[in-house]
């Protein structure tokens, strides 16, 4: 099976209040717990809390079910901000899992456990806090890696990622 390879350009970003000027295309998202410093006039980005896919992604976080969790998640001085990256519509659905399963946002409740699309090779790039911005997703690779296999080395991952601070 080939190897496909995705390059997403991030541009943003936009605040909660600001966001009807995403673009009206199709694209992935990702929803960030944010600090505003009124001093210093700059936006800092504290965690990733969601990752979402649409052919119309201005439409979508219109109106999007999950806003309200979204805020739920917000400290006292966070606000929300969004980031935008352009995906062609026959690899939303493959962009759009392979940053979720690499990302583990914590309000995207459904996190699939294996990549269906075979195997891919992301590269993502400009405004792309709290992003990984190159990896591979898919059929295991030969070697140590494939061995342990997935579910084992993703729950070490996690763990790790736990540790990071804030």
């Amino acid at each position: 099976m080939a190897v496909q390879s995705l390059s997403i350009k991030f541009s943003g970003y936009w605040s909660e209040y600001n966001r009807g000027l995403m673009p009206r295309r199709a694209g992935v998202f990702c929803v960030y717990r944010a600090h505003f410093d009124d001093q210093s006039k700059t936006t800092t980005m504290r965690e990733l809390l969601h990752i979402g896919a649409a052919p119309n992604v201005n439409e979508c976080l219109a109106d999007h079910p999950q806003a309200e969790q979204w805020r739920a998640s917000l400290g006292p001085t966070d606000s929300l901000s969004f980031s935008y990256g352009s995906v062609a519509l026959p690899d939303l659905v493959a962009c759009e899992t392979a940053l979720v399963m690499q990302h583990r946002p914590r309000c995207n409740t459904a996190v699939p456990v294996v990549y269906p699309f075979g195997r891919a090779v992301l590269k993502l790039t400009h405004r792309t806090p709290l992003l990984q911005t190159r990896f591979t997703v898919g059929a295991a690779v030969p070697g140590v890696v494939g061995r342990l296999g997935g579910p084992l080395l993703r729950r070490g991952l996690d763990f790790l990622r736990s540790l990071q601070p804030g």
